[in-house]
């Protein structure tokens, strides 16, 4: 399949634009989502709780590379910050899946779902004992209500889940650390939290660094400056190739997890790996990492 002639098509992008900045990436992230659903998705669950986990992989997995997807897309479309941002998504989301698949189980997705459960359900708790004395809080009110109300088939499913798998709730904060960063560090990853899902917080957050790099600007040359245009450019391209090292990564894991025996696809997925890897090397000097 021409991975690059369909990712056009289904972002609707100009038959003319220029994909040569995402084509490792288009093909090397198509191909190993299609050998992780290939694999994954035809496995014989011979249990309820293999069937659970192995959906769970899955849907993570789709959600992931549509993220994927975005960042790509704007690449493609010249909004290098934004691509960014959702690079930083799928760094999140890849190290997420790889925590699960790696050092998880049931448990350890029930506490997932739990966490976000019992904090979304805090905060509009909180949120409408604050509007209490405001003049819309019968109509703001009844809406977190029926949000509330909504929440509660939620908490449904996952009581379902640990009762059915009879898991230990007293323990669910250890079986799903709250820190993104505790994640990383129980997967080895420290240096990987620092040196690129750290670093890509200044789109998500809007930091200072942009804007003060920005007013340093103003008193160089429009040939520095045009210097420091193409450097960033070349920053977040790299940095999409580089969050797509992680997508490989966590879908690689998901295979393993689940006794994927298949030297070529094995070999297939570590040449992806390394073909993406390359490529972001290749435009580190541009992008101004130092040697």
């Amino acid at each position: 399949m021409n991975y690059l002639s369909k990712f056009r098509k289904d972002h609707c992008i100009d038959s003319k634009a220029n994909l040569s900045d995402i084509k490792v990436s288009v093909e090397s992230v198509f191909e190993a989502n299609k050998i992780a659903w290939d694999f994954i998705a035809n496995i014989d669950n011979k249990t309820e709780k293999d069937g659970f986990i192995t959906h769970t992989h899955l849907n993570l997995i789709g959600r992931i590379f549509e993220q994927v997807e975005g960042m790509l897309t704007c690449i493609v479309n010249k909004c290098p910050t934004s691509s960014e941002a959702l690079g930083r998504n799928v760094i999140e989301g890849s190290v997420n899946l790889m925590y699960i698949a790696c050092l998880g189980n049931e448990k350890t997705i029930a506490a997932f779902f739990s966490s976000w459960l019992t904090e979304h359900t805090r905060k509009l708790s909180e949120w409408k004992e604050k509007i209490q004395c405001k003049e819309y809080s019968e109509k703001v009110g009844s809406m977190i209500n029926a949000r509330l109300s909504a929440m509660e088939g939620y908490k449904w499913y996952v009581d379902l889940i640990v009762n059915n798998f009879s898991l230990d709730i007293s323990d669910f904060s250890q079986a799903w650390p709250k820190s993104i960063y505790k994640r990383f560090e129980a997967l080895d990853m420290e240096e990987s939290y620092y040196e690129n899902y750290h670093r890509l917080s200044g789109s998500s957050h809007l930091t200072a660094e942009d804007t003060i790099a920005w007013l340093i600007a103003l008193q160089v040359s429009d040939e520095q400056k045009h210097r420091l245009a193409e450097e960033a450019w070349a920053y977040s391209i790299m940095m999409s190739r580089l969050s797509c090292v992680f997508f490989v990564n966590a879908v690689a894991a998901c295979c393993i997890t689940h006794g994927m025996e298949d030297e070529e696809n094995i070999k297939k997925l570590k040449a992806i790996r390394k073909n993406l890897h390359i490529s972001a090397m290749e435009i580190s000097k541009a992008a101004g990492v130092p040697e």
